[in-house]
């Protein structure tokens, strides 16, 4: 099935099926400097689970949507912003002061290299739990490790250590005293770094992780 997009200056997107408080993109998924196979992590996990996905078309050096707004960035910033306001109302989960009404999952996937950690790792950013909240950080850190390493018993799973996020992460949540208010105590980022291994030769099985990871957090957090 191939995935139909919508597509946008910076970025494509697809609502997903409406159901799912979640969202996933790969903003440095554009060559040069390209997080490869990125974008194929996302668009298997929304085929897979019916949540929303973004996709990044400009590279981040052209304009970087994962960074602070910036001369060169803030259409792309602005463009990305709107996006995902655009997948919450579908949902229909903000109140009229686009404050989030149910707890929502949004796993932003980056690649790092096989030397930082070796072929076999993932570590997760949360700005040192910035990003989301200590529930669902606890959770989330319980549930990726068990189910990495259920798949995996070599994998090596870390948190907030050398690639903890940008600030922008967190201001989905928190927001940027520049206007953009984000969506209050609700919203949970975790960024996704895949060492380039698990992301060239083992998506079938990352993308089973993650999809696992975002129905239990479906009927766990959202489901009532």
């Amino acid at each position: 099935m191939t995935l139909k997009f919508i597509h946008e200056n910076y970025l494509k997107y697809n609502k997903g099926t409406g159901f799912i408080s979640c969202h996933v993109d790969a903003l440095h998924a554009e060559p040069p400097a390209a997080d490869l196979f990125t974008d194929k992590v996302v668009e298997n996990l929304v085929k897979k689970t019916g949540c929303a996905g973004i996709v990044s078309t400009v590279s981040r050096t052209i304009a970087d949507l994962n960074r602070n707004l910036n001369e060169t960035n803030h259409e792309g910033i602005h463009e990305y912003r709107r996006t995902i306001q655009e997948i919450v109302k579908y949902l229909k989960i903000v109140d009229s002061n686009n404050r989030l009404l149910t707890p929502y999952l949004h796993l932003s996937f980056h690649g790092m290299k096989d030397t930082h950690y070796g072929p076999y790792a993932i570590e997760v950013g949360t700005l040192y739990g910035q990003s989301c909240s200590k529930e669902v950080k606890d959770w989330f850190q319980q549930a990726l490790t068990k189910k990495s390493e259920d798949s995996f018993p070599k994998i090596h799973v870390l948190f907030d250590n050398k690639f903890v996020g940008n600030e922008s992460i967190a201001f989905h949540r928190q927001g940027d005293n520049s206007g953009y208010l984000g969506y209050s105590h609700n919203f949970n980022t975790f960024q996704i770094e895949l060492s380039r291994t698990l992301r060239s030769k083992h998506r079938t099985t990352i993308t089973n992780i993650f999809s696992e990871i975002i129905d239990d957090f479906q009927q766990t957090f959202v489901a009532t």
